[in-house]
């Protein structure tokens, strides 16, 4: 049963489907550092999915990470407090240059 549960969570950590109000969205993957995200954006908002495994001292940094991938994959900057998340799933508003 041990190994069951360890292998469902191994494939659930490798999901990168984003949710549901961002059907639709253009997909961008970004590496930052020894993370990997799919960015997802629709308009002002984003959705950021990490899709590796990172755990114990690797794990440290994810949510800078996660921010740092955002004007990566958008050439947009985040709004101030817009951020909302963990570190597999993070979302946010961006402000685009015209």
């Amino acid at each position: 049963m041990r190994y069951l549960f360890l292998t469902l969570a191994m494939a659930c950590a490798a999901c990168d489907s984003p949710s549901i109000t961002m059907a639709g969205a253009t997909k961008t993957v970004v590496q930052v550092e020894q993370s990997t995200f799919s960015v997802y954006q629709l308009g002002d908002r984003v959705e950021v999915i990490r899709t590796n495994i990172e755990y114990g001292r690797d794990a440290k940094g994810i949510m800078a990470r996660a921010i740092a991938a955002i004007p990566l994959a958008t050439g947009c900057e985040v709004v101030p407090g817009s951020l909302d998340g963990d570190p597999a799933l993070l979302t946010a508003k961006v402000h685009c240059p015209t």
